[in-house]
């Protein structure tokens, strides 16, 4: 029987460490049902990603880190962030820009090259249809269009 997306989104989500919040879910949720089933498939096995969430009183995302060295890839995704004070699009944005860090596989040092590896993530939002997040979280960067 073929994995839903409902599955693998339930078996990200169900690794989320730290702070019970119902906003923060939700759009995590609702992010993640906007990928192609391979990528959550990707994120979810290949990358083994792992989320710790807790709450602040500023908005700031932490780049995805590799853990547990020769186990394989497990990716921990830190959110240190208060997502009742961000508008929704802002709240998809930060979301998905972040698992598209870890897609693209940038939680291996070296393969992040700062700006780069940033406008890198931006498009890969665009091949996941966040055009409109994007285009309003990040007016002001040439490289969108």
């Amino acid at each position: 029987m073929p994995l839903r997306k409902e599955t693998l989104i339930d078996r990200i989500t169900e690794r989320i460490i730290g702070s019970d919040d119902f906003n923060f879910t939700y759009y995590l949720r609702e992010s993640l049902m906007r990928l192609p089933i391979r990528d959550l498939k990707n994120l979810a096995y290949d990358r083994d990603v792992h989320i710790l969430k807790t709450t602040a009183n500023t908005v700031l995302c932490l780049e995805p880190i590799l853990y547990g060295g020769g186990a394989g890839d497990k990716v921990l995704v830190v959110f240190v962030t208060n997502f009742s004070k961000c508008p929704p699009h802002q709240i998809m944005y930060i979301i998905a820009h972040e698992f598209a860090h870890v897609y693209l596989g940038h939680y291996d040092k070296t393969r992040f090259m700062g700006q780069v590896s940033e406008e890198e993530a931006d498009t890969q939002l665009q091949i996941w249809g966040f055009e409109e997040e994007l285009r309003r979280e990040k007016p002001d960067f040439p490289h969108i269009t």
